[in-house]
C-alpha cells in the first residue's frame, strides 16, 4: 500500500514538472520568434524595415560594411549597428556584420588610407561573404582591385557600393553594381543649390542598405548563379525608379552603375 502511494506521488510530481517545462519552452520560443522577426529603427518614421532571419547562426561568412563619407556620423552608425547587431550580430560577437569606419579604422602613421581596406579583406582568419561600401572614399577601388587579383579576377562574393565618392571608372570596374543618388548638373557640371542641401541618408536609403544585406544572405553570399544585374536591383530597390549612369565626357552609359530618380 505504501509503495503504491509513493508511486502515485512520484508520477504526479513528474507530470507537473513536464507541464511546467513545456510551458517554459513555449514562452521562450515565442519570445525568440518575436525577436528574430521584428526590425525597428528608433526615432524614425520607419517602424518596420524588413523581416530578418537570424542567418548568422548558420554561417561563418561575414559581410563587411564600410561607413564612409556621409554615412559615418556617430548617430547614423549607432542606429544602423544597433539594428544590424540585433538581427545579424556583429563580428566581434560572432555575428555576420564586420563594420568599418572611415577614417577611424584606416589610420596609418597619423593619416587615413582607404587602401588599408585590402589588408582586412586579405586576412586569412576571416571568410568574407560580401562587401557593402557606403560612401566609398577616394582610392577604395585600388583596394578592391587588389582583392580581385587575390581571387584571380573571380571574387566569389558580391561587392556593392552605395553613393560612392571614389573614381567612377575605378569603382565600376571593381564592384558588381553601384547605386548612386540623383545629381542634377548644369553645363558647367556644378551642382545646383537645391541638390547640395538634399540629405544623403534618407529612410529610403536605409531600406536599400538593409535590402542589400538581406539579399546577399538569401543569395548564399554569391551572385554567380544570378548574373542578371537587373534582377538584383529589383530585389534591392524594390519599386524605386532608376536609370543607367552616363559618363558626362564620353556619353557612354554604364552597365552596372545606376542612379536613383
Amino acid at each position: 500500500m505504501k509503495v503504491r502511494v509513493r508511486i502515485i506521488k512520484f508520477s504526479s510530481i513528474l507530470i507537473s514538472t513536464l507541464i511546467i517545462g513545456l510551458t517554459s519552452c513555449a514562452k521562450k520560443t515565442d519570445t525568440a520568434a518575436q525577436n528574430s522577426l521584428q526590425v525597428q529603427i528608433s526615432d524614425s518614421s520607419i517602424s518596420e524595415i524588413q523581416e530578418f532571419p537570424h542567418s548568422h547562426t548558420f554561417t561563418n561568412k561575414k559581410i563587411l560594411v564600410l561607413f564612409g563619407y556621409d554615412f559615418n556620423s556617430e548617430a547614423f552608425e549607432n542606429e544602423m549597428l544597433g539594428i544590424l547587431s540585433k538581427n545579424y550580430g556583429l563580428y566581434e560577437d560572432g555575428g555576420i556584420i564586420y563594420p568599418l569606419r572611415f577614417p577611424e579604422d584606416f589610420k596609418r602613421g597619423g593619416r587615413s588610407y582607404a587602401t588599408e581596406l585590402y589588408n582586412i579583406l586579405s586576412d586569412p582568419e576571416i571568410e568574407f561573404g560580401g562587401i557593402l561600401l557606403l560612401g566609398a572614399p577616394e582610392h577604395s577601388h585600388l583596394a578592391l582591385a587588389r582583392n580581385q587579383d587575390l581571387w584571380n579576377q573571380n571574387v566569389p562574393f558580391p561587392v556593392i557600393s552605395v553613393f560612392p565618392q571614389d573614381d567612377n571608372l575605378g569603382i565600376e570596374s571593381t564592384c558588381d553594381f553601384i547605386i548612386d543618388k540623383t545629381q542634377n548638373t548644369d553645363i558647367s557640371d556644378e551642382l545646383n543649390s537645391e541638390e547640395v542641401a538634399a540629405p544623403t541618408v534618407t529612410d529610403e536609403t536605409k531600406k536599400i542598405i538593409f535590402n542589400i544585406i538581406e539579399h546577399t544572405i538569401l543569395c548564399d553570399f554569391s551572385f554567380q548563379d544570378f548574373p542578371d544585374i537587373s534582377y538584383h536591383m529589383a530585389k534591392v530597390i524594390k519599386d524605386a525608379k532608376y536609370h543607367n549612369y552616363t559618363d558626362p565626357e564620353t556619353g557612354l552609359k554604364s552597365v552596372n552603375h545606376f542612379v536613383l530618380d
